[in-house]
């Protein structure tokens, strides 16, 4: 890539990570992956709790969240899934060691460079995952979630109460035809699980 045509664009970091659950993918998940593809040149992109699947708050299976994924960004980023360290709520420092040596074995056998960035959502307790000696080096860019208040638990709802044209909103035109596909799962699913 070349600025102009006349030099080339150096990005300021050359391996960032994104993680995130993607059930499912929406425009908030794009801005940071988006984002993460402006200022680094390689992206990892994290799809947590792999293991979970077929509950409410965790529906789609890691496959079909990497498939929509692969669908918007190609090959443009690496997609790994992540299963939780042990279990979804573990926010402990070992589970933020446990992130850090999954993306650098990921790095080392995909022949990439140290990981020098996380994106991610303002979270608070994401600053809690690290020690400092184990973040020492590993840069940090927040996009404030308060920009673009979406979440996928809302846009979830949205495609149980049919409420398509919200759900379109958010989400990428090019996944716009895996509405019926995700209300079908999602109403099948939760009927299972309403007493």
């Amino acid at each position: 890539m070349t600025d102009n045509g006349m030099r080339p664009v150096v990005k300021p970091f050359r391996f960032g990570f994104v993680l995130g659950r993607f059930q499912h993918v929406h425009a908030g998940h794009e801005w940071m992956i988006d984002a993460a593809l402006g200022v680094c040149d390689h992206v990892l992109v994290l799809v947590g709790s792999a293991q979970l699947h077929g509950t409410e708050r965790n529906p789609f299976t890691a496959d079909y969240r990497i498939e929509l994924l692969r669908r918007l960004y190609g090959e443009s980023v690496h997609i790994a899934p992540l299963a939780d360290y042990t279990h979804e709520g573990d926010h402990s420092h070992h589970w933020g060691r446990y992130l850090l040596q999954s993306v650098r074995d990921f790095a080392r056998k995909n022949d990439l460079p140290e990981p020098d960035l996380m994106i991610y959502g303002r979270d608070e307790e994401r600053e809690q995952w690290f020690a400092e000696e184990d973040a020492a080096g590993l840069g940090r860019l927040i996009i404030p979630r308060t920009a673009l208040p979406i979440s996928a638990t809302r846009l979830r709802e949205a495609i149980v109460a049919g409420d398509r044209a919200y759900w379109e909103r958010y989400v990428n035109r090019e996944l716009h035809g895996e509405f019926p596909r995700m209300r079908e799962l999602l109403k099948e699913l939760l009927k299972d699980v309403q007493p």
